[in-house]
């Protein structure tokens, strides 16, 4: 093989691998700057969600509902405008990571961000509905309480905890089941209690009404004797 063949395939096989490294540093260089804009957009998103909430008075709105101190009980700070702003800014950091990935044809990262981006509305729906049960357990349960101290009851204060806590069980199922998570594992819990609460109901009207049906089948075989 002479010397020019050989300085030919170099050559070649240099510009090949030229050509490659451009391709990649150009991929590099678009990602970086998707990931930049993405950063400066979410920042954005953010502050701008932020000031928006901010000037209708949404976290004062949101105490009168109770929902502020629902989310210090979640660990989540006492500002629903702060989380909202918050989960908006990552969320659109993590489209931008998307993208990124999609650029330098990384798609194992891709894919699991995707999922996770598809993920989000249905944990949105999920958190509202427990969100949605805690505020209706609480509703219902202060209207129970009120109505006993009202009509001089005895056990309001029980009664209205143990709806409160049934409401929010039930709420806490539905949003499990809308996650996808152990759904015939829901369904045989969601039996077992109404089943448990029919016994119980059974039970209690069975002990409650014991003398009734005694007064009743007393005067029932009087009446066979004469």
């Amino acid at each position: 093989m002479d010397l020019e063949a050989i300085s030919t395939q170099v050559s070649a096989h240099l510009l090949q691998v030229g050509q490659s490294s451009l391709k990649v540093l150009a991929a590099l260089v678009v990602a970086v700057l998707i990931l930049v804009i993405g950063l400066y957009i979410s920042r954005f998103v953010g502050s701008y969600v932020k000031k928006i909430l901010n000037k209708i008075s949404f976290d004062d709105k949101t105490s009168k509902l109770g929902i502020n101190e629902l989310c210090v009980r979640f660990g989540l700070g006492k500002s629903p405008t702060y989380i909202i702003s918050f989960v908006l800014a990552w969320a659109v950091i993590f489209y931008a990571v998307v993208l990124a990935a999609e650029v330098l044809h990384l798609d194992i990262i891709r894919n699991l961000f995707t999922q996770f981006l598809e993920f989000i509305p249905t944990l949105f729906v999920s958190v509202l509905i427990l969100f949605a049960g805690l505020l209706f357990g609480k509703l219902m349960g202060n209207i129970i309480e009120n109505s006993a101290q009202a009509n001089n009851l005895k056990g309001g204060f029980f009664i209205s905890k143990a709806v409160n806590i049934f409401i929010v069980f039930f709420c806490a199922l539905i949003a499990v089941e809308n996650l996808g998570f152990a759904n015939q594992l829901v369904n045989n819990v969601v039996i077992i209690v109404l089943a448990s609460l029919g016994l119980a109901f059974g039970i209690g009207v069975g002990l409650g009404s014991k003398e009734l049906v005694a007064d009743f089948l007393r005067e029932l075989f009087k009446k066979e004797e004469k």
